[in-house]
């Protein structure tokens, strides 16, 4: 039985295990063995909600255990320590595993420019300690700000002024409900709620860079009007403890910076692979590595180019989980001698929340604000969480 070894279970890497499993209703020959080193998928495009205290942690981790039952899948959990390619074997915490064909699922990490100091004194926003870190973190400056044998606060005070550095969609959504965030800890501490900023400093010239200009446009306006204070062509050159400096002397000072200033393909991935300079692994039209036709690359570890339009595919959730998709139902009309068709990106549109109950949710000619975008983002949340969970197989082979 062939073997199919899957890196990384999140929303690439799990959508290629259960889907080939729907597609195939349990009968494909391929061996799948899944391997991650969280016991749980972890819903990456909700983990500003936690560090803001929108939701609780369980909201955004699924067992495997859950996600997997019934299914013919083995599940590893295991840190992946090396990918050699030239001998098909994967090296991990658990051991090694070989493979016929494998998916490189890995996600991403966050990308530190060479700023001095930012590493040092910035939290980052990509994984669910570093939410929950953060969290942590702004409540106990309002902890103490209220304690009464501290200074009184002053009407622009350091100690409540919360910087984040990027304004891509990361950013801009936790920077919206760091405002919901502290309205609430205000309110608890009995301090005024004009007692804190927010800070969004994005080096380009306007916000989600990655969007059309009109969408950032519109995010920095409804940030400004519920308290944000909005800076772009923001270039950080230094960060201190307390202290961002940007290029023309300008100088920010608050307790707690995040960076939410970019991702790039993780260690591992970039250690095993010929890769681009942002880490990425290229690959071709069927999302196979260009030096290994058996690897198979998804997510933020791939550089994909649309053939279409000449653009890089974005480094998205749902880009990667209908990769995984993609992927699935290749591999299964490669089992019933089909032949594999190119891979085309399709989108069904984007959503930036801005505070716990707005969003502006974009889908084709279609765009929603206010009330109406949030809850078409919430739906879109739900819609997925009853995909991986309960969506039965499919019925017709």
């Amino acid at each position: 039985m062939p073997k199919l070894l899957i890196l990384g279970g999140g929303y690439g890497g799990l959508a290629v295990a259960q889907r080939l499993d729907a597609v195939s209703r349990g009968r494909t020959n391929w061996d799948i063995t899944l391997v991650d080193r969280r016991d749980f998928h972890l819903l990456q495009v909700r983990v500003h909600e936690v560090a803001a205290n929108t939701i609780p942690v369980e909201k955004v981790s699924i067992p495997f255990s859950e996600l997997l039952d019934g299914r013919k899948i083995k599940f590893v959990q295991a840190t992946i320590n090396k990918i050699v390619p030239g001998e098909k074997k994967v090296e991990t915490s658990a051991g090694t595993f070989d493979y016929d064909r494998l998916v490189v699922a890995l996600g991403s990490e966050t990308r530190y420019p060479p700023i001095p100091g930012l590493r040092e004194n910035a939290y980052p926003m990509k994984d669910l300690d570093d939410a929950i870190n953060f969290r942590k973190a702004v409540i106990e400056c309002f902890r103490a700000a209220a304690d009464p044998d501290e200074p009184p606060l002053k009407p622009v005070d350091e100690r409540l002024t919360f910087i984040i550095g990027g304004g891509g969609l990361t950013g801009s959504e936790l920077a919206g409900e760091m405002v919901d965030f502290c309205s609430d800890l205000a309110e608890r501490a009995k301090l005024p709620q004009n007692c804190f900023r927010v800070v969004l400093l994005e080096g380009a010239d306007h916000l989600l860079p990655a969007l059309d200009r009109q969408y950032g446009e519109y995010v920095r306006n409804e940030l400004r009007q519920h308290g944000v204070l909005v800076a772009t062509n923001a270039m950080i050159e230094k960060v201190e403890k307390g202290t961002v400096y940007l290029r023309g002397g300008k100088v920010v000072r608050g307790s707690i910076m995040c960076w939410a200033g970019g991702i790039q393909a993780s260690a591992v991935v970039q250690s095993s692979f010929e890769h681009l300079s942002d880490g990425r692994i290229p690959v071709d039209e069927y999302l196979r590595s260009k030096e290994y036709p058996e690897v198979y690359v998804l997510g933020d570890a791939a550089s994909i180019k649309d053939k279409r339009t000449g653009h890089t595919v974005p480094w998205t959730a749902q880009y990667a989980e209908r990769q995984g998709h993609y992927l699935a139902e290749n591999l299964w009309d490669e089992e019933r001698g089909l032949k594999s068709r190119p891979y085309l990106p399709f989108s069904l549109g984007t959503a930036i929340s801005i505070g716990r109950n707005e969003a502006l949710t974009i889908s084709g000619p279609l765009k929603l604000t206010g009330v109406p975008g949030r809850l078409a983002k919430n739906i879109s949340y739900d819609n997925y969480e009853w995909n991986i969970r309960y969506k039965p197989r499919i019925l017709k082979v």
